[in-house]
């Protein structure tokens, strides 16, 4: 009769199984023992997020909010939402409310460098880039981020030359997945 139980069974389910019915089944059974509980409503906010129910998800976001408005990582994933729904003003707006809450919140340079790259603002996007690397002290990421930015920006030539070097690095899954993206936008679609 937990909340945070049923919550953390749906997190397992939905990110490690990929069982999204009874992930979602146990998001419900955790968000009604405990409506107040402003993670089961963040994770639910993903789970809808990733089956493209949109407005559902902005609206569990925004309730996690409400109940715990200084969670830099609800926040910022509410910024996240905006990003995929292509609302790239209220994504930059809600990754600059993080950084008021915490100037050193890495996610949210992650979040203000996709945003920026997604308005064509590619400048910023290369600065906020640079700042979640120094933050994270993820090279690797960084620089598969940076090469998509280039690409993004028209500038396939720079990303061409950079994609050598990120290649005969040690690439995780993420990484690998950021590669793709360089390549799709770098028309190299049997690569991608």
């Amino acid at each position: 009769h937990l909340a945070e139980a049923h919550i953390s069974l749906a997190i397992s389910l939905m990110l490690n199984e990929w069982d999204w019915i009874n992930s979602e089944k146990e998001f419900k059974i955790g968000i009604d023992l405990n409506p107040n509980y402003a993670t089961g409503h963040h994770w639910y906010s993903q789970w809808l997020l990733y089956h493209g129910r949109f407005d559902e998800a902005l609206n569990e976001i925004s309730l996690a909010i409400e109940l715990d408005p200084v969670s830099q990582g609800i926040v910022k994933d509410k910024g996240i939402h905006h990003y995929y729904h292509r609302e790239y003003d209220e994504a930059i707006a809600t990754g600059l409310q993080v950084l008021e809450l915490n100037s050193g919140f890495a996610p949210a340079h992650r979040l203000l460098s996709l945003a920026y790259a997604g308005k064509g603002l590619f400048n910023k996007a290369i600065g906020a880039n640079q700042k979640w690397g120094e933050l994270t002290r993820n090279r690797t990421k960084t620089e598969v981020s940076l090469v998509q930015i280039y690409a993004a920006s028209g500038l396939k030539s720079q990303a061409a030359r950079m994609i050598k070097n990120i290649e005969s690095g040690d690439l995780g899954a993420n990484d690998i997945r950021g590669m793709a993206l360089v390549y799709a936008a770098l028309n190299e679609n049997d690569m991608a």
